[in-house]
């Protein structure tokens, strides 16, 4: 089994109230138990990041089935790479809602998520990374 983590965001094509954002990650949740796929989702404002961890071969399949989703659109993969061990090993996906609050409190991050888009991920692979790693220990829901 090759281990690997991939990163992508994308705009939500609807309200995303916290009722279906549960039903959502209920389902995420069930469904990466049955793949062995670890992760975490970030949401704000109609914005999400999402960190896919396992085997390389059903996060990419994994992938292009969510690319498809028609909840959301502008899919980006922001990066994929090896990895020797699983960041979210815990969570089959951990999930945060993210306030302007949070991103405020975040070092280095002053414009971090102020106004994302996909295409202002592209080169900054490395702070969307780093804000899954920050959250991963502020789990909601």
């Amino acid at each position: 089994m090759s281990l690997h983590c991939l990163v992508y965001v994308s705009l939500a094509n609807q309200e995303m109230s916290d009722e279906h954002l549960k039903s959502m990650l209920a389902k995420a949740r069930e469904n990466n138990e049955k793949l062995g796929i670890t992760g975490m989702l970030l949401y704000r404002d109609g914005f999400f990041m999402q960190a896919l961890e396992g085997d390389e071969e059903k996060i990419d399949t994994l992938f292009k089935k969510i690319a498809q989703d028609s909840r959301h659109r502008d899919v980006l993969l922001v990066n994929k790479k090896p990895i020797r061990q699983r960041g979210f090993e815990k969570w089959t996906m951990g999930f945060n809602k993210i306030n302007s609050g949070d991103v405020e409190q975040i070092d280095g991050f002053s414009d971090f998520l102020q106004r994302p888009t996909p295409a202002f991920f592209m080169h900054r692979a490395s702070e969307a990374e780093a804000l899954l790693d920050q959250f991963k220990h502020q789990i909601f829901f």
